[in-house]
């Protein structure tokens, strides 16, 4: 009895066991596509060719944008932030082990990642539509080119993973920095080749095609890369800088670019798609998984911390210096008192939806990113952010003339800027700022700050970047990789550490750890 009490249980267990090892724990996925399944169609590849896109939505975070421009000059936070981690110690002395250095390392390899998988499955699909398969394919190449120039600018040398199958691997080793830069130049040269000059309204499934990357967007990524290696990395290569910001300049009737009047207009949801945005990352406010909480580090904390108030954390301010940097009469440094309604550069009172503040409890506010609703859904910002403008095309070519000895021809294109500054709201006659030369500056060098990009999340490292070319060798806007793979090298800067850069003139222009070129016009 005692023996055939336990049979039936020994054959269910010898059962199960069999089963374990067959079929039980082996997925067999028919509710959710895989990568091995997905990639069928050319819609498929359309499809997969805008999650690239999502993948750029972590640009717009904390240790993305904020923390590099709080490490800057031109920026400091709220005096009443209680946290630290928002503000600091990382962004002043970043190491392998510090937070906030190794976060730009998980977001931009998610847009290798994307790419990659699109750049492998796309050549074999038999899309019938052609010519959108072809955007495709050079989309991913821009998108992942650009994602390794920004990885370069926070890392140096990185892993060069090209394939799903180098992503594989779970030790890939360091590339040596040259040779990420030459696969960054051939990736953005074939999708300068291939990407169109202006995209239609929708592509060829019917997707509306605003915000997507164009012959412009290529252009401004090895302008940005050459301007990189010339200045922060000794090279002599200002005039590959200076031919690729040309090529922007020359072609911008032909792609639809230019100034507008208005130079806050540029940023303002009512005018997204306009001719001055070359790459944004889009914001729809409509829904949160295509919109952003971006515009809550300028919104002013007195109005209510996000809590529909129309507040926000009211993080970024401008620093003094850079505040006092702006010309009296520069329609870009004004500072306004009619709250959320103000026009102006700088918001330093008024209300919010429900609370007010006759003046700010910590100073002005930069106030171009402002939310079409005033804050009041500020969960759902459609406030799109700029990567790259045709405004830091001019500045790129301004800069690289400079440096080749044609100062002449950069203070031109740097009066194309302070030009339009004069024009205010975009029908004013303003005296400032007054071209560059005309009131007793040195024409032999330009001098630095930057009015005419305040709050750019890029300032720290554009000025590290150009400081490289104006005095000895010092510090560096690169960070070790993540402690895994890297081995800590640590470049003396003129404070005689990493962090912060001190004060200095030279122009400030950065190709962002956000990942941006040519920003910094000398006092434009």
């Amino acid at each position: 009895m005692r023996y055939q009490r336990f049979v039936a249980p020994l054959v269910l267990a010898v059962g199960l066991s069999v089963i374990a090892c067959t079929d039980l724990l082996n997925e067999d996925p028919k509710g959710f596509a895989t990568t091995d399944t997905f990639f069928k169609t050319g819609a498929d590849l359309n499809s997969a060719t805008l999650a690239i896109y999502n993948a750029l939505r972590g640009l717009e975070g904390q240790s993305n944008w904020t923390t590099p421009e709080l490490a800057s000059d031109q920026a400091r936070a709220d005096n009443r932030e209680p946290n630290s981690g928002t503000y600091g110690p990382d962004r002043l002395n970043w190491t392998a082990a510090s937070g906030r250095a190794t976060v730009p390392f998980g977001t931009i390899y998610g847009i290798v990642s994307r790419a990659n998988l699109v750049l492998a499955n796309g050549p074999g699909i038999a899309a019938p539509d052609a010519v959108t398969k072809a955007y495709n394919l050079a989309e991913a190449k821009l998108l992942r080119g650009y994602a390794y120039l920004r990885l370069t600018k926070a890392y140096d040398g990185v892993p060069l993973l090209l394939t799903p199958e180098d992503q594989a691997n779970p030790s890939p080793t360091r590339t040596p920095l040259d040779s990420v830069h030459q696969a960054v130049v051939q990736d953005l040269t074939e999708a300068y080749t291939g990407l169109p000059r202006v995209w239609p309204g929708n592509d060829g499934y019917g997707i509306p095609t605003q915000g997507r990357v164009t012959k412009a967007a290529a252009a401004m990524a090895l302008a940005d890369l050459y301007a990189w290696r010339s200045s922060f990395m000794l090279k002599s290569e200002w005039q590959q800088a200076s031919d690729w910001a040309k090529t922007v300049i020359d072609s911008s009737g032909a792609w639809g670019l230019g100034l507008n009047d208005n130079y806050f207009s540029t940023f303002l949801p009512t005018n997204k798609g306009n001719k001055e945005m070359i790459f944004v990352i889009n914001n729809s406010g409509v829904a949160d998984r295509t919109s952003n909480i971006f515009q809550l580090f300028y919104y002013p904390r007195d109005w209510g911390l996000d809590q529909g108030q129309g507040g926000g954390w009211g993080l970024i301010h401008p620093t003094d210096w850079f505040l006092n940097s702006y010309l009296l009469g520069d329609f870009r440094g004004s500072r306004g008192y009619n709250g959320y309604k103000s026009d102006s550069g700088f918001v330093a009172g008024g209300c919010g939806l429900t609370l007010c503040a006759d003046t700010l409890g910590d100073g002005p506010m930069p106030w171009k990113y402002r939310k079409s609703d005033g804050g009041d859904t500020w969960w759902l910002g459609d406030v799109d952010v700029p990567l790259y403008r045709f405004a830091e095309a001019i500045l790129i070519y301004a800069e690289a003339q400079n440096e080749l000895n044609n100062a002449a021809v950069a203070v031109q294109s740097l009066n194309m800027i302070r030009a339009r500054a004069r024009k205010g709201t975009g029908a004013q006659t303003r005296t400032e700022p007054h071209d560059y030369g005309t009131g007793g500056e040195l024409m032999d060098k330009l001098p630095g700050s930057s009015p005419s990009r305040p709050s750019a999340g890029s300032t720290w490292c554009g000025g590290i970047r150009r400081s490289r070319t104006t005095g000895p060798p010092s510090s560096i806007c690169t960070t070790p990789t993540p402690r895994s793979w890297a081995r800590l090298r640590r470049r003396r800067t003129r404070s005689g550490g990493r962090f912060p850069r001190p004060r200095s003139r030279p122009i400030r222009r950065c190709a962002r750890i956000r990942g941006t070129a040519a920003r910094h016009a000398p006092r434009a």
